[in-house]
């Protein structure tokens, strides 16, 4: 699903309102001024600054409006292009830059790349609440590694879906942390235009289309 023109619709909404109540604030305007103007005294006439100085400001304000407007049309114009150029994104696997992901059905795909000279490893999994779920000791050999967790704790029990976070404790030969890159792979099923931000949804959750790493091939 591509949701590209949720906040174009609500600005050119609010365009369309302020359009309708500046016209019958402007109607009312020209009737007050036009009674005042045949009912005023022709020998001290009305000074026709203030007159004015309001014309101004109504014209002022209607500018904006369609300057509203235009923005508006202009960011459907540009969200519709961006999400026809991420349209090619769906259904393709991509490598993204997080330690946390949604557990669903197809389970989570994690990839980490321990770093020469580790000589201890210890992954867990962790929930929101902070609590470790899962969790086992690695072999320290470097290299990119996978790792698919189906959502089976320690304990045996299979947990109910929710976000789920990868912590690797990595640790050299003078028991100094090493740091230790986590993504997440997974297909894209979605592109979300609609907050204003560009997010796509996957197997895996949604994230920020600006932590995606890599476009992979494969499912």
């Amino acid at each position: 699903m591509v949701d590209a023109v949720t906040t174009a619709a609500n600005i050119q909404t609010r365009a369309s309102s302020s359009s309708a109540s500046l016209a019958q604030n402007f109607d009312t305007f020209l009737t007050l001024l036009t009674a005042q103007l045949q009912n005023q005294d022709p020998l001290e006439p009305v000074d026709s600054t203030e007159f004015t100085n309001q014309l101004v400001q109504f014209s002022g304000v209607e500018q904006q409006i369609e300057t509203n407007k235009n923005i508006a049309e202009l960011i459907t114009l540009t969200a519709n292009s961006q999400a026809a150029s991420l349209a090619g994104y769906l259904g393709q696997t991509v490598e993204v830059n997080s330690l946390a992901a949604s557990l669903g059905s197809e389970g989570i795909e994690w990839m980490y790349d321990l770093p020469e000279g580790v000589k201890s490893a210890t992954l867990a999994i962790q929930s929101d609440a902070g609590q470790i779920v899962y969790s086992e000791k690695l072999d320290p050999k470097t290299g990119e590694t996978t790792f698919n967790w189906d959502g089976e704790a320690s304990s045996g029990k299979t947990l109910e879906s929710g976000n789920y976070a990868l912590v690797i404790r990595a640790l050299d030969a003078d028991g100094v942390a090493m740091d230790v890159p986590v993504k997440v792979r997974a297909r894209v099923n979605g592109i979300d235009l609609s907050t204003g931000n560009t997010a796509i949804s996957t197997t895996a959750g949604a994230f920020d289309f600006t932590q995606v790493l890599r476009l992979t091939a494969g499912a």
